[in-house]
Parts: C-alpha cells; sequence; structure tokens
C-alpha cells in the first residue's frame, strides 16, 4: 500500500460494528437488483459483491421500502424486507455471506416512502400523500395527509423490517431521511409540514416520526443493531419546485444551518449512531445528485459541522473520489467514512487500487449523469427525458411524467 493513503485504510466503527476501512458505497436506486418477489436477484447480489470484493469496507443497499401499502412502490422496483420476509432473508443471506466473506460489512437501507416526490409511475392506484396537504413536486396535485394511525403503521414496519434485515444477515441499517425531502424529512421540514397534532409544530414534534422508528428499531433489534440515518443538513430551497444555485443569496424555506444543527444533536439523543451526510432536496437536486458543474466534494463543510456537533462517525459522499481529497477530510476532522456511490459504478475496484498504489488504473467517474440516473429515467418511461437538469429549476414538456436528466454508471447498469 502506498504509505501516503495509510489512513484512508485504517479500522473505525459504528457503533460496535468494526469497519476495516474508511470506504463506504453510497446507496444509489436499486432497480433491475430485484425480483418480483421483493428479494434481491442474482444480478443485484452480484452487484454488491463484486463492491465488496473490490475492497469497499461498507456496503450500504439502494433503498428498499418497508410500506407498500399507504404508498405503492412495487415490486421489482426496490427490494422490501416486509413484502415477503422468507423470500428476502432466503435471497439476502446468501448477498451478506458473499459480503462477508471479503471482510466488508453491508447495512440495508430502508425508507418510509416518498410522499410529496412520488415519482409519478410509481404512483399506482394510490393518491400521493405528505405530512399534510401541499403540492406534488411533480403533479397538479394536492397531497393526502397522513392519519397518525398510518405514521403508526410505518414506524411498526421499520421494525419489522430491521428485524428481517438483521435475520439477513445485515450489520445494521440506514433510514433514509431525514434527507433530501422525502416523506420523514418532509415531516421535518416546517414548510411542508403543517400539522397540529404530535407530529407538527415544533422541531422536537417534526423529529417525532425520525425518532419513533429509531426507538422501534432498537426495541425490535437490540440496543446493539447499528442505525444510521441519511441526513441532509441543508436544504437549499427557495420554495415550492424552486431550488437555490451554487452561490445564490437566498432565504432557505426548508432546513438551514441552525436547525439542523440542533436537529442533529437530538436525532443522535434518540439513538442514531451515524449520519450519512449530504445536501439538498427534491427541489434542488443538483445538490443531491451532483453534476460534473458543481466541485468534487462539496458535502466538506456540512460533514465537518455535523463532526463538530455530534459525537457518532459521519460519512461524507458527493464527488469524494480524489484520494488527496479523502484522506485530508480523514485527517482534519471533516469526517470518519468517505462515501463514493457513482466512481464505484464506474469502478468496482477503486478501493483495491488505491490500496495497492495503481492510482492510474482507477476508471473514473466524470459525473455526466448519463448512464445511472439517465438510464433509471429510461427504463422507467421506455424513451429518453424531455426535462433536463439545469440550475435554477427543472423544466419540461409534461409535468404527468417525471423528467430528469442526471449522470453516468448506475446501479441499474452496473
Amino acid at each position: 500500500m502506498d504509505f501516503k493513503y495509510v489512513q484512508l485504510f485504517q479500522p473505525v466503527k459504528i457503533g460496535k460494528v468494526e469497519l476495516k476501512n474508511r470506504f463506504a458505497m453510497a446507496p444509489m436506486g436499486p432497480l433491475g437488483l430485484s425480483d418480483a418477489d421483493g428479494g434481491f436477484n442474482q444480478r443485484g447480489i452480484d452487484y454488491y459483491v463484486e463492491r465488496a470484493k473490490g475492497g469497499t469496507g461498507l456496503i450500504i443497499t439502494g433503498v428498499t421500502f418497508v410500506d407498500n401499502e399507504i404508498e405503492e412502490h412495487g415490486m421489482p422496483n426496490c427490494p422490501s424486507p416486509t413484502y415477503n420476509p422468507v423470500h428476502f432473508v432466503r435471497t439476502s443471506r446468501e448477498m451478506t455471506e458473499r459480503i462477508h466473506a471479503y471482510n466488508a460489512k453491508v447495512f440495508l437501507q430502508v425508507s418510509g416512502g416518498f410522499g410529496r416526490v412520488t415519482i409519478p409511475t410509481n404512483l399506482g392506484e394510490f393518491p400521493p400523500v405528505a405530512p399534510s396537504p401541499i403540492p406534488h413536486r411533480w403533479l397538479d396535485k394536492t397531497c393526502r395527509e397522513l392519519t397518525v394511525k398510518e405514521i403508526k403503521t410505518i414506524v411498526r414496519k421499520f421494525g419489522e423490517g430491521a428485524y428481517q434485515a438483521k435475520r439477513a444477515g445485515f450489520d445494521g441499517v440506514e433510514i433514509h431521511a431525514v434527507h433530501e425531502g422525502y416523506l420523514i424529512d418532509q415531516f421535518a421540514i416546517s414548510l411542508f409540514n403543517h400539522r397540529t397534532d404530535e407530529y407538527g409544530g415544533s422541531l422536537e414534534n417534526r423529529l417525532r416520526f425520525a425518532r419513533e422508528i429509531v426507538e422501534e428499531i432498537k426495541r425490535v433489534c437490540g440496543p446493539d443493531f447499528p442505525v444510521a440515518l441519511r441526513y441532509s443538513p441543508k436544504s437549499f430551497i427557495k420554495d415550492y419546485r424552486d431550488g437555490a444555485l451554487p452561490g445564490e443569496q437566498f432565504e432557505e424555506k426548508g432546513r438551514d444551518l441552525d436547525e439542523s444543527v440542533i436537529a442533529a444533536k437530538l436525532l443522535v439523543s434518540y439513538g442514531y449512531d451515524a449520519l450519512d451526510v449530504d445536501v439538498g432536496s427534491y427541489d434542488s437536486w443538483w445538490w443531491s445528485h451532483p453534476p460534473m458543474y458543481q466541485e468534487k466534494g462539496l458535502y466538506r463543510p456540512y460533514a465537518k459541522l455535523m463532526k463538530k456537533t455530534v459525537d457518532v462517525p459521519i460519512i461524507c459522499a458527493g464527488r469524494m473520489d480524489n484520494p488527496d481529497m479523502a484522506l485530508e477530510a480523514i485527517e482534519d476532522g471533516t469526517c470518519d467514512l468517505i462515501s463514493l456511490g457513482r466512481p464505484l459504478l464506474a469502478d468496482p475496484e477503486y478501493v483495491n487500487k488505491l490500496r495497492s498504489g495503481k492510482l492510474a488504473d482507477i476508471r473514473p467517474c466524470i459525473s455526466c449523469q448519463e448512464g445511472c440516473c439517465q438510464q433509471i429515467k429510461k427504463r422507467q418511461t421506455g424513451r429518453h427525458s424531455s426535462l433536463y437538469l439545469l440550475p435554477g429549476r427543472m423544466y419540461g414538456t409534461n409535468p404527468g411524467i417525471f423528467h430528469v436528466k442526471l449522470c453516468s454508471k448506475s446501479a441499474s447498469c452496473p
């Protein structure tokens, strides 16, 4: 190993789970990796195992859904640990055992749903839901407010899903929020949450959904089963469907940094064992899925703020594939783990090549957005997008179809 990067290969713990190095595979949409019964297909198993074989210390799967009734996600779009638990455990067991054979660990990312940002092609017969009657992100519709009973059902499903993940050999789970404006994040953000019950109003009430989720998982799986949280300290929202540009002066209508510091402390006090940091939202997607015009390492300031705020491991994503940048981020206390998404799609052997000093052999991701998210778009609608991810906002010719032009080589085409 090139001694220069030795710090990137030191072990680190999330809770009581020890990782062999400082590299995590970032969670990415798992379209094409599951079957119609809610499990992982052979392609999906091989896909994740290949990244473990390539040296990555922590594999975080693409999103899986614990609820398929309040929102219809449908298989085979994404796996589900609760749809057919026996089948999910059987298919996952093959995957987790093979990942562990390479001395890697694996977390299952689980989600409570999309809410107002549900992709129209996924809506099915169900109307879009949200914390309150607010505008849908893509459609000219008003979302239906979730009932308290439905919230409690989703919380219970998180416990059931985490239990099945533990049975299947996963080393922990990552909760897909409070992040990017998904359903649980919508509860946390006052712009979207107008409730007057125990899930609305104060920050503590708006975080109650996220709190009950981690408490239920710890109750069902035990206190030593790690629960990480995908967390966005800043939303970059100017208004509904209107996001802020890099360097733009604006009034934050989503979560700002002052509130994010308080929220992070609360979330860790509730029991979350790590924060996986990014920024942005569906209203400002060029932050959440940075294209090539966004600088490399753009989440580092936000990860460093979280590192100063809480005493759990911080995972930092966002074009972090420059090894010198990654090393500096570990050494200067920006984060504890480097998260690579698209770079591991471009080259599953990234970590092993770096460890062997073969930097020139690493196949780079250029953040072109063409082979990954664009492939998802084409597979969902069978045609190229008529909307492009441009600075300022999203533009399209048909508001009834999910239109986005995004990046390169994806989980849908490993």
